[in-house]
């Protein structure tokens, strides 16, 4: 993973944090990020447990 990679990927587990709950249509819109940067991140933090996606709700 490219450093870009990495700073995109602690910005958006930072700014989920703080505006939870988010969807995952919400977080290109709200942080300014392509749809499939952040689709891509929010999968990667979520398999390597660092996210946690709302089971009830696939899309939180």
């Amino acid at each position: 993973m490219e450093m870009k990679g990495v700073i995109e990927s602690l910005w958006i587990r930072e700014a989920v944090a703080q505006h939870q709950p988010v969807t995952a249509g919400e977080v290109p819109n709200r942080f300014g990020l392509p749809e499939s940067t952040a689709q891509r991140t929010l999968v990667t933090l979520d398999e390597d447990g660092w996210l946690r996606a709302n089971r009830g709700d696939a899309t939180r």
